[in-house]
């Protein structure tokens, strides 16, 4: 699963000229945890982006009411297609979670510790969203979801779920809007796009009201991944 990550302004800034070409400022955040509200990536056209925040939990249009009933921050690849609640945001309304590295917990006896994952090479990743609209009396409400899929054998020890991550290249097949199902679906598969750094950090992080940079201090050696 993916249930907490941060942005880092610089790189950040680079993934965002790297998928879009267009240059925008953001807030360096350590410990992002569901429901706050997130930087998403909107397709307009084949050249143009919106940079978007949405709640990062997410709200069906068809729900009667905002809630946290179900768990709707993560989307299982494997049932995109048959959800309510992701069904028709599979369809129509794809988008592109930009995050500077993800936060895994794993316990160690009675502690859980938790592991940072970073791209090695890359300025960030790309993972794979939905998005919706939800339209209330008094408000509308745009809200996203991050897509998993089953951890690939050098990442079980951490968790049994990542967060889909995309190269560049399929970044474009993923918001494009005459994507078949199929092709969509193929970009799903278990894997390690680019190499990883995985390294234990403070359990400072584990507590989602602690902002502050010490979320980013590692306890233990950095291992290579990919």
């Amino acid at each position: 699963m993916c249930g907490r990550f941060n942005i880092i302004d610089d790189p950040f800034t680079k993934l965002l000229v790297e998928i879009t070409g267009q240059h925008y400022s953001v807030e360096t955040r350590f410990n992002i945890a569901p429901t706050e509200q997130v930087p998403v990536l909107v397709i307009k056209d084949e050249t143009d982006w919106d940079l978007l925040d949405m709640r990062w939990w997410l709200i069906p249009n068809w729900a009667k009411e905002v809630s946290t009933k179900y768990s709707l921050f993560n989307a299982k690849s494997e049932t995109l297609a048959k959800s309510s609640a992701f069904r028709e945001p599979f369809k129509k309304r794809r988008c592109i979670v930009p995050v500077s590295g993800y936060y895994e917990w794993k316990k160690e006896g009675i502690i859980k510790v938790p592991y940072y994952i970073e791209p090695r090479e890359e300025a960030g990743f790309a993972f794979a969203g939905l998005w919706d609209r939800w339209q209330g009396s008094e408000q509308i409400i745009d809200s996203c979801t991050i897509i998993t899929a089953a951890a690939p054998g050098s990442m079980k020890a951490i968790h049994n779920r990542i967060p889909v991550h995309l190269s560049k290249e399929q970044v474009k097949r993923w918001v494009d809007p005459e994507a078949s199902p199929e092709a969509l679906m193929k970009l799903m598969v278990s894997e390690i796009r680019f190499p990883l750094s995985v390294t234990p950090m403070s359990t400072y992080v584990n507590n989602a009201r602690n902002k502050g940079e010490e979320c980013i201090e590692p306890v233990g050696e950095t291992v290579k991944v990919g």
